[in-house]
């Protein structure tokens, strides 16, 4: 050691294995020169900074203040904490606080992870570390691209602040706000969620992911899109299960498939889908049912679709529409091919119910029913079985004539235009010919009649609870980017007819 002028300053100038400690912090250097009236220190040559936590940090030259306890590193800086290690031109070290920061690009690697950022912080107490700008975290089963960033080295928690993407080898994640645990793999996104999963989207304003099994819990605005077999969902809830191929959306669910003349909507407070062709249940939607295709329309309490024969079952008080018949039952099953219905059974306690004016109505009872469609969606037959009994109008032209009533053990009735055209009865017919006007009241209607027309789904019961903004990938890759260009007028027209809706 040397005392030395230098610019009208005496300094303490030392050379070879030079070390000195503040607390509990040990700093190392080739050589140094200390102003013991401004407490500065300049140090050269292999500098090391050691503290009792295990974090040391590395460089080529290091300015030290005794009375602030800030130490500045530059030079090829490392900074070493346990398995993580950060690179970086230059770092800030308080050698009390044990807290470092750098601002012009580090690098970080924690066994299998890396992060890059442009500056960033570690509290070594905390085993925190908090990055800005630029941030990149690569692990081999995802990268994070976002603004900020702060990390738990001991929890192995990511927490972001900013709008941010999260990309995995076959699925994109983008949020505002969140965590993500990335040993469990799980984590929460919030504001303007949404989740690309081959051909599937999955927007909401939160999400629960799990990696692991493929799995989102979703709130707030839920709206999924499955490309693949044509699904758009709307609902306030959501559980959505890559891995059985299948989600559930509850509170104010809305859904369509398919597209034109051929969509089937469907709404009810819970409605389960999967698209695993191994399971025999496609489709299944609880509570408040409400559906509709090209003409026909129904509600009821429960309904479910089994792939293996194409067959809706419907239960709680099932009533369907076709234009101006209602059809009721205690249950019912309607089959559909090529997303048409070709028939359709009531039992027990069916019903029929045609609006012939503002008056009368043509009627059809039985223990059991079962009506087949023509190709345009219309009735064109119904048979009847067992304690079977009819009120239908004869026609001259337009004009009602007479009112037949008939009950037999079984019917057979066939329709043109959605209308009567023929009608057959077998075992015991009893019938009873009225000329229109003397009709008695009493006999007019059915003891099961209803006719409540106003309750028939409409367009407007299957408006989606929220409208759709499918957002852009903040930090795309050029697959990504050529991907949104290639479906970008697909979605613009996708969305307008949406609106729509």
């Amino acid at each position: 050691m040397k005392s030395l002028k230098k610019g009208g300053k005496t300094v303490q100038w030392l050379r070879e294995n030079v070390r000195f400690e503040q607390s509990g912090s040990m700093v190392f250097c080739d050589e140094a020169e200390y102003d013991p009236a401004t407490e500065d220190l300049v140090g050269r040559g292999n500098v090391r900074i050691t503290n009792p936590d295990g974090a040391t940090v590395t460089g080529k030259t290091l300015e030290y203040n005794n009375a602030t306890h800030i130490a500045k590193v530059s030079g090829g800086v490392t900074l070493t904490d346990g398995s993580m290690t950060l690179t970086t031109p230059w770092i800030q070290y308080h050698t009390q606080t044990k807290v470092g920061w750098y601002g012009n690009r580090g690098n970080i690697k924690d066994k299998e992870t890396q992060l890059t950022s442009i500056s960033g912080s570690y509290n070594p107490s905390l085993k925190t570390l908090f990055f800005k700008n630029k941030v990149v975290l690569t692990t081999p089963e995802y990268t994070v691209k976002t603004d900020t960033l702060q990390y738990r080295t001991d929890l192995k928690k990511a927490q972001f602040f900013a709008i941010t993407q999260l990309d995995y080898k076959a699925r994109t994640v983008v949020f505002n706000r969140g965590y993500y645990l990335t040993e469990t793999q799980k984590g929460e996104f919030y504001g303007q969620v949404a989740l690309f999963d081959s051909g599937r989207t999955v927007l909401c304003d939160t999400l629960l992911f799990n990696k692991k099994d493929q799995s989102g819990i979703a709130h707030g605005k839920v709206y999924i899109h499955d490309s693949l077999d044509q699904w758009q969902v709307w609902g306030d809830h959501a559980h959505y299960r890559g891995n059985a191929k299948s989600f559930s959306v509850w509170n104010r669910a809305v859904a369509y498939q398919g597209s034109g003349k051929d969509l089937f909507r469907i709404k009810g407070d819970t409605l389960h889908y999967n698209s695993d062709t191994a399971k025999p249940i496609a489709l299944q939607a609880i509570n408040q049912v409400a559906f509709s295709q090209q003409t026909a329309s129904g509600t009821c309490q429960k309904l479910t679709s089994y792939r293996s024969d194409s067959t809706f079952y419907f239960s709680g008080n099932p009533v369907l529409w076709d234009s101006l018949t209602r059809l009721c039952g205690d249950s019912m099953e309607m089959q559909v091919k090529q997303q048409k219905i070709r028939s359709l059974k009531a039992f027990p306690n069916a019903f029929v119910a045609i609006q012939e004016d503002n008056l009368h109505y043509s009627q059809i009872q039985g223990d059991s029913m079962m009506q087949r469609f023509t190709n345009e969606q219309k009735l064109a037959q119904v048979q009847v079985f067992r304690k079977a009994q009819s009120v239908y109008f004869l026609r001259d032209a337009d004009t009602l004539q007479s009112a037949n009533l008939v009950s037999s053990e079984n019917m057979n009735i066939r329709f043109e235009d959605g209308k009567i055209n023929s009608i057959a009865f077998y075992g015991d017919p009893k019938g009873v010919l009225y000329p229109i006007a003397d009709l008695p009241a009493a006999d007019a209607k059915l003891p099961r009649f209803v006719y409540d027309i106003q309750n028939k789904p409409t367009a407007e019961t299957f408006i989606p609870p929220h409208t759709v903004l499918v957002p852009t990938l903040p930090y795309p890759s050029d697959a990504q980017r050529k991907a949104q260009q290639a479906k970008a007028p697909q979605s613009k027209k996708s969305n307008t007819k949406t609106g729509k809706k």
